[in-house]
């Protein structure tokens, strides 16, 4: 017999009835000095003034001269975008603000790193940075709203010179690793049985969540479409999903269809990657100087693209940023969509949606959920033969082969896009059968590649602890983690402070 959940968690990410969901459609301005350092100041540091409190402040001022209390410094972000994120900070005229924080050693960081034409930094409240070399009192986003600045250097209590020798950046952020919530001190006080039924039902809210997210887009066109935008999405690298899926709004798969299909199976997936790249802005030079198989893929990547149809190539985007300071080399957008060419390429006459179905399907039953999720990841990583399965950048070394999209990431793209369009599928249809194949090849799924976020909540929630580290069985359980850090940890105030989770679990 199933164990009953714990009392105070009970009302916590219960499935809702299908039928009843419906789609939500700095002190005075500080002035220019020719006391510059020295010697160069590595941001690092600045980034370490800012999140410990011990070293800066305790009210900060803008340039404008309104005061800045810090309630939270925010998560020391290690990916691509803003420095830190979820910062908590009490704004004059303001009130109490939530969103991200920009570092630099100059205020001109800003426009130079081209973060107000960036839409990564669209949600950040402060810009902070050592010494003021601009005009302007407030920094732009891409969207338009002015963000205020705080100059660090004029309002410290020591020289610069003491925290450069106080501090060792290589503790940094490795240092501070969270410490565990209160949550942690509620959960481990319950049955370890409840703990996973909760984290389950959890894993199975989000999946719920990410299907209905797709429903206006599904008013808008098939859902065919609707999953290959899903999958362009969760290929696309931190900080470029949207772009990813505009990428596929712009060309759906059925005119994608018809430029390949008049192309000779041979030249299919060269066609395939210059009509991605092409679109996307990335297309090398065509006089590019490099070695000789890197100058005959450009070749062929121009040939190719000189033969898409007009109507397309016109669509194609001009100066779209791509910068990726953060990401590993193998993933950059190149790669990526490399690998969709190839996915594009293989399936040209058919869709995902029509070749995900049956193996869905089929998955409906005890115990063959984890062969259901292996095909489908199988359906999507396949060996090829690509330029880039032998370079990490264009004209780079040569390394061994590796597929473009490896079955770890097919099988992350398997649970972000492929089940969550299938569950929405399943709910138009009407198919009962549809639907518990998804769900058995959710609950069967393998634990995902790990990230921050999963870290931060195995020590946040779980404390590191082996036994409560142990539930976390597979994808559900690591989803239902970012289910509650995204319901509760990414509102954070510092220290848990407001949060309603630990008095929840304490009722139990």
């Amino acid at each position: 017999m199933e164990q009953r959940p714990a009392a105070g968690l009970q009302r916590l990410y219960l499935l809702p009835d299908t039928r009843a969901w419906v789609a939500e459609s700095a002190a005075e301005a500080y002035r220019r000095t020719a006391a510059w350092p020295p010697q160069a100041v590595p941001e690092k540091l600045v980034r370490c003034l800012w999140f410990e409190a011990r070293w800066r402040p305790a009210v900060l001022h803008t340039l404008r001269g309104e005061a800045v209390v810090v309630h939270s410094p925010g998560r020391w972000n290690t990916q691509a975008g803003p420095d830190f994120r979820h910062a908590v900070l009490e704004l004059a005229g303001r009130g109490r603000c939530r969103g991200d924080v920009e570092v630099h050693c100059y205020a001109s960081g800003w426009t130079a790193h081209h973060h107000h034409t960036d839409p990564r930094y669209a949600n950040v409240i402060l810009h902070v940075f050592l010494w003021n070399d601009r005009a302007e009192q407030e920094a732009r986003r891409a969207d338009g709203r002015l963000v205020p600045q705080v100059a660090l250097a004029p309002q410290l209590p020591q020289p610069l010179s003491a925290y450069q020798a106080a501090i060792a950046l290589e503790e940094y952020p490795a240092r501070h690793v969270p410490r565990p919530g209160r949550c942690y001190e509620a959960l481990r006080r319950l049955p370890h049985h409840e703990v996973a039924q909760f984290l389950a039902r959890a894993g199975d809210l989000r999946l719920w969540q990410r299907a209905w997210r797709w429903q206006p887009r599904a008013r808008e066109v098939a859902l065919s479409q609707v999953l290959y935008e899903a999958v362009m999405r969760a290929l696309g690298v931190a900080g470029h999903r949207h772009a990813f899926q505009a990428l596929a709004a712009r060309v759906p798969w059925a005119e994608v269809q018809g430029c390949l299909q008049a192309v000779p199976a041979a030249a299919r997936a060269i066609t395939a990657e210059a009509l991605l790249l092409g679109l996307a802005g990335l297309l090398p030079p065509a006089a590019l100087a490099a070695d000789s198989e890197t100058r005959r893929y450009v070749a062929a990547l121009h040939e190719s693209w000189r033969r898409i149809p007009p109507a397309i190539r016109q669509r194609a985007w001009q100066g779209m940023s791509w910068r990726q300071p953060h990401g590993r080399p193998s993933n950059t957008p190149w790669r990526r969509l490399a690998a969709m060419a190839q996915l594009l390429a293989r399936y040209h006459t058919t869709d995902l949606l029509a070749l995900s179905v049956p193996l869905c399907r089929a998955a409906a039953g005890a115990s063959r959920g984890l062969a259901g999720c292996r095909a489908l990841t199988a359906m999507l990583s396949f060996p090829v033969e690509s330029y880039w399965t032998r370079r990490l950048r264009l004209g780079g070394a040569r390394g061994s082969a590796q597929r473009l999209l490896g079955r770890e990431r097919a099988l992350t793209v398997v649970v972000d896009a492929l089940l969550p369009v299938l569950l929405l599928h399943a709910q138009h249809q009407a198919d009962e059968v549809l639907s518990e194949g998804v769900w058995a090849c959710y609950h069967a799924a393998p634990r995902l590649p790990d990230n921050h976020l999963l870290r931060y909540m195995r020590r946040r929630l779980l404390g590191d602890e082996p036994a409560l580290l142990a539930l976390v069985r597979g994808a559900r359980q690591q989803q239902g983690l970012l289910q509650i850090f995204h319901d509760f940890c990414g509102n954070d105030e510092g220290d848990c402070q407001g949060c309603e989770f630990p008095l929840l679990a304490a009722r139990s």
